[in-house]
This record gives structure tokens, C-alpha cells and sequence, in this order.
């Protein structure tokens, strides 16, 4: 079985790859693109996977930064300076993030396309394709969190580009769509054998799987750039929804981890949340509640009297001290345990997609129909009996799509949010390009207005290692984006 033998991968490839300190490893890796040549690109792809779930860039970027800014958790320790938006992190947590996608997943998937692409040492066009796939859902992360980043040049060395360029959202956007549509039909009808049987630890080799994950994340990039370039994205659009996509929970991205006392195979946000003991956000509690959502018990602990509460996002410490932390829910285990899941995507998101390309008329389709598919998808995959779906889809007020276009894009947008609870920075994503579920502008003097005068954050940082060490693509990069703060949008967030 994959899962069996992914321990091995993991612990092979940290070994190899990680024995120095990531702090101070820049140059050393760049001036040394073929480092790891010798190593089977089999190990390399599965760990590369593994890593994408659960390396340190993605750990930090989604928490704590997406499940705060999204308003899915509150702070807790240290973490409170980035629910009350300052941006002072930047020494440490910006570089977390960074560094730890280009010197963990992208690295190892980089030297995989490397061997694998035409007239590589070990080419082979099926192990390239899904390479691809694996390295611009990195690269995606990356762009819609930071902005303008190293795309083309940005292997870290594996190019033999020391001090690569920065590519803009949009080209990255587009060249990720365009490549996607040949990626997605060579995988549909590619021969196993050709991939990596025994090797993977996402789809276990299924071609067909891969073909729709493929085709459902060029979907999501599309839904996410419409607002910006709607006429390239409803041809995309459009174009996804004639093909296979993530329409059950047995296809979803997801990595089954491990209800282990080891890290590096246990559910990476539980050693996170130990020390950042972070809280529910009263947004998310209250939304739950109001709509006697079934999936409330499912995310959220009751407090020591029995009750659901969220903490209001961004108190200063005045008025912090004023809550009992007794009084204030947690996360359950299924979202914070050892074991529980790691999602990429999930057919939640895509069915939600779907109705919204439906709702905008960008394809045919019944927008509430669609809508409904969603909702039942999320109340499935996190395990909510089938009588209670029944009821809900049956009686609840907003299980219907109602009001005008806005409003109802709003009501599609808010399940996003609450099918994203184990992927939070998808939901901040998803925020800032509909603006739903409504953020608030913090102006009451319990909040913390931080660095954006009470707005909700719109990207991150560069961190000051990157700004060191590659200035000037550095200095080209924020001359055409707009300023490095954390209030400048990024290229497809228009609608403010």
C-alpha cells in the first residue's frame, strides 16, 4: 500500500535534503543545482507530494496566517500579532513561508521535472505531467499569498539561475491555465505504468484521478482570476466544465495522516496548535449556530459550560483580558487532531465553483442545484449522518439560493468559506476575491486596527532574507506590484 511505505520516503528525503539549516542555505543550494541527481526521482515525486501537505511553508502559511485572516480561528501566543494585522512578523514568519515552500516541495518536485522533462536523463512525459501538477499548486500558493514571486527562474538553483526574476500574478495565472489544458488531457488517457505505481502517495498512480484533480485546479485559478480578465477566464471556464472534475469525496486531494506521537506523520497543524493554542473565531461560531449547521459540533468544543462560543477576531489585550478562556471554544480533533486529514481540494469547492459559473451564466446549469451538490458534499466528507443532510438541505433557510446575483454569490461564497475549514489560506484566498463572508473594517476601540487601519490583510511580506540577498528583482518586483505591505492586493483581487 502507498500510505505503508510513505514513512520511509518521508524520513529518506529529510535526511538527504534537510541535514543543514534552511536559514542559511540560499547560495549554498543555488550554486549547486544538481546536488541531488543520483537520487531515484520516484522518492523524489512521493516526497515531494508529502511535502506539499505538510511542509514548513505550508504549515505557517496556513496557520497562522490564512485560518486567522479568513476568520476561521483567533490567535493564540504569539500568533495574536497576526489576527490583530500587524505585519512585524516578517522576520521569522514571512521567511517560514517562503523558504519553506522553495527549499521543501518545490526543490524536490523541481529536480523531478528536471530528470523527467524532454530530453532529461529519466524522461518520461506521464511522470513529468503530474511533476507539473504538483509544482504549481506550490507555486499558486505562493503567488496568491505574496504576490509577484520567481516562477520561470524560481527552482531554486535547479535552473542555474542564481538570482531569478520575479514573475507577476497574472503570467503565472496564465501560463499555469494554459499548461494545465495539455496536462489534463495527456493524463486522462495516459498508461499507468508510466507514472508511479507504488509511488504515489495522493492518487496511488490512478491516471483518471490526477485528470480531474488537474482539470478542478485549473478551474479553481479561473474562478479566481475572473474578475480581473473575464474574458480569458470564462473560456477556461468553460473549457474545465466539459471535462471529468472532483465531483466525490473518494477523489478529493487529501493526505490520511497518521495518529502518530511522530511528526512527520501525524497531522501537521497538531504539534502547530499545541503551541499556538489558537480559538474559534466568533464569525465562524456564530454563522454555524444561526443556521443550525450539523457541522458545528464537528469543528467546534463545546466551552466548560457546555456552549459554543467564538472569540471576536483582533481584540487588543485590554479587552482580551476580559474573557475567560474557559469560556471560549476550541477546534475539535477532527480539524487539529494527530489524525486528521490534510486537504488540497475537495469536491465541496468545486461543486460551489460549479455554481457559480452557472449563476454568472458563464456555462448552463442550475446554480441552486449545484449549490445544494456542494453543500451535501461538505456535510459528507466530514461525516454528518445522511438524515441530518436531508433535513438541512430540506428545511435550513440557506440551503436554497435566494435574492439577487450578489446576494446569492455570497451565500455560495460563505459555504466555500465553511468547506475550507481544513485548508484555511483557500478561504482567505476566496475572501479576497468576492468579498464573502464579509469582513468587517475593525473601528471599535476593543479591535486592533494594526498596520491596516483596521482592513482585512490582502497578502504577506516578502521576508527581509529574500529582500537581502535578491534586491534588485526584488526592487523591480514591488516597483510594478505596489508597495510590500500587507495592503496591497495581488493581481486578481479587484473587487473592493
Amino acid at each position: 500500500m502507498i500510505m505503508n511505505t510513505k514513512n520511509s520516503w518521508f524520513l529518506l528525503i529529510l535526511m538527504l535534503f534537510f541535514t543543514t539549516n534552511c536559514d542559511d542555505k540560499f547560495e549554498e543550494i543555488n550554486t549547486n543545482p544538481n546536488s541531488v541527481t543520483s537520487i531515484d526521482n520516484e522518492y523524489l515525486f512521493a516526497n515531494s507530494v508529502l511535502e506539499t501537505f505538510r511542509g514548513d511553508g505550508q504549515k505557517f502559511l496556513q496557520y497562522p496566517f490564512g485560518s486567522q485572516y479568513a476568520h476561521i480561528y483567533t490567535g493564540g501566543n504569539n500568533a495574536l500579532f497576526v489576527d490583530r494585522y500587524f505585519d512585524y512578523f516578517e522576520s521569522v514568519e514571512y521567511k517560514y513561508v517562503f523558504e519553506g515552500f522553495f527549499y521543501g516541495s518545490i526543490r524536490l518536485v523541481e529536480e523531478v521535472l528536471r530528470v523527467t522533462q524532454p530530453g532529461g536523463e529519466a524522461e518520461n512525459e506521464v511522470r513529468f505531467a503530474m511533476a507539473q501538477v504538483v509544482s504549481m499548486i506550490n507555486y499558486a500558493r505562493l503567488a496568491d499569498s505574496f504576490g509577484s514571486i520567481p516562477y520561470k527562474q524560481g527552482g531554486v538553483g535547479q535552473t542555474g539561475v542564481l538570482y531569478p526574476e520575479y514573475d507577476s500574478v497574472e503570467s503565472i495565472y496564465k501560463d499555469m491555465m494554459d499548461r494545465l489544458k495539455e496536462i489534463t488531457a495527456l493524463l486522462n488517457t495516459a498508461d499507468p505504468t508510466l507514472g508511479y505505481p507504488g509511488a504515489d502517495p495522493l492518487y496511488n498512480n490512478d491516471m483518471k484521478k490526477w485528470a480531474r484533480f488537474a482539470n478542478s485546479f485549473r478551474l479553481r485559478l479561473a474562478t479566481r482570476a475572473r474578475f480581473a480578465d473575464p474574458d480569458y477566464t470564462k473560456k477556461v471556464i468553460t473549457e474545465c466544465l466539459a471535462h471529468d472534475l472532483i465531483e466525490d469525496n473518494d477523489q478529493n486531494a487529501v493526505n490520511k495522516n497518521q495518529d502518530s506521537d511522530i511528526e512527520e506523520f501525524s497531522n501537521p497543524v497538531y504539534s502547530h496548535y499545541g503551541y499556538w493554542k489558537w480559538n474559534m473565531s466568533e464569525l465562524l461560531v456564530n454563522f454555524l449556530k444561526s443556521n443550525n449547521d450539523p457541522r458545528l459540533p464537528l469543528f467546534v468544543k463545546p466551552n466548560s459550560n457546555g456552549e459554543f462560543v467564538g472569540l471576536p477576531n483582533g481584540l487588543s489585550d485590554e479587552y482580551l483580558l476580559n474573557w475567560n478562556s474557559d469560556n471560549i471554544s476550541a477546534p475539535t480533533d477532527l480539524l487539529v487532531g494527530k489524525a486528521a486529514p490534510t486537504y488540497l481540494m475537495a469536491a465541496a469547492e468545486i461543486w460551489f465553483l460549479r455554481a457559480e459559473a452557472a449563476l454568472f451564466n458563464l456555462v448552463p446549469g442550475d446554480a441552486d442545484e449545484l449549490y445544494k451538490t456542494g453543500i451535501r458534499k461538505s456535510f459528507e466528507q466530514w461525516g454528518v449522518p445522511p438524515n441530518q443532510i436531508v433535513a438541512y438541505l430540506t428545511e435550513a433557510e440557506n440551503a436554497t439560493l435566494k435574492g439577487s446575483q450578489e446576494e446569492m454569490l455570497e451565500q455560495i461564497s460563505t459555504q466555500m468559506w465553511i468547506s475550507f475549514m481544513s485548508n484555511p489560506v483557500e478561504a482567505w484566498s476566496n475572501i479576497r476575491r468576492t468579498g464573502y463572508p464579509r469582513i468587517q473594517k475593525r473601528t471599535a476601540p476593543e479591535f486592533s486596527l494594526g498596520d491596516t487601519n483596521g482592513l482585512l490583510p490582502t497578502r504577506l511580506k516578502y521576508p527581509t532574507s529574500e529582500i537581502n540577498i535578491n534586491n534588485q528583482n526584488y526592487l523591480k518586483a514591488v516597483a510594478e506590484q505596489g508597495a510590500d505591505n500587507i495592503s496591497t492586493p495581488i493581481w486578481w483581487d479587484v473587487q473592493r
